[in-house]
C-alpha cells in the first residue's frame, strides 16, 4: 500500500493577478510529488497534442501541457476524505474531487480531478481526469492509502498551514 504525505509548502511562482500565494498543499505518494506522477502519465498525450498543434504556433513550438498544474492553495479536510467537493471544475463529473489546478489560477480552466473514496481503513483515489482533455491515467492506477496514515498526514499539514 503506498504512503501519502500532505505538506504545506511555500508557492515559488507568481500567482495570477500579480500576487503571491503564501502556500500550497503538496501531495507526495511514496515520496514522489503527485504532480510528477501526473506529468509522467500525461506526457505521451501532451507530446501528441503538441505535434498536432505545431502549425498553429509556428515558428515557435506548441506548448507542452504535461503536468501543467499547480497544487491547490486550499482544500478542506472533508474534500480530501471524499466528502462534498469544495468546488467541481467546469467539464468535470459533479462528484469529482479536484486535486490539481491550472497554472492560470482559474479552477475551471484546467484541473485534475479524481474520485476519492474513504472506507473504514482506507482512502482511495481513482478515476483521474483532466477536466479539458480525454487523457488516460492508467499509469497512475488506483491509489489506495491507509486511512490512519492519510488522516495523520492531513492533520499534520493542516496544523502547519
Amino acid at each position: 500500500m503506498p504512503s501519502i504525505e500532505f505538506r504545506v509548502v511555500p508557492f515559488a511562482g507568481e500567482w495570477p493577478g500579480g500576487g503571491k500565494a503564501l502556500s500550497v498543499l503538496e501531495f507526495l505518494v511514496d515520496g514522489v510529488p503527485f504532480l510528477e506522477l501526473v506529468r509522467r502519465a500525461e506526457l505521451p498525450y501532451a507530446l501528441a497534442e503538441q505535434d498536432e498543434r505545431a502549425e498553429e504556433f509556428a515558428p515557435d513550438p506548441a506548448p507542452l501541457l504535461a503536468g501543467d498544474y499547480n497544487y491547490p492553495t486550499i482544500l478542506s479536510f472533508e474534500h480530501l476524505l471524499g466528502g462534498n467537493p469544495d468546488h467541481t471544475p467546469h467539464g468535470a463529473d459533479e462528484h469529482a474531487h479536484m486535486l490539481l489546478v491550472c497554472t492560470c489560477g482559474i479552477d475551471d480552466c484546467w484541473a485534475l480531478t479524481a474520485k476519492i473514496t474513504a472506507e473504514e481503513s482506507t482512502v482511495t483515489w481513482s478515476d483521474f481526469e483532466n477536466s479539458q482533455r480525454d487523457w488516460n491515467y492508467d499509469t497512475i492506477g488506483v491509489l489506495t492509502f491507509s486511512r490512519s496514515q492519510y488522516e495523520e498526514s492531513l492533520r499534520t499539514a493542516f496544523a502547519a498551514g
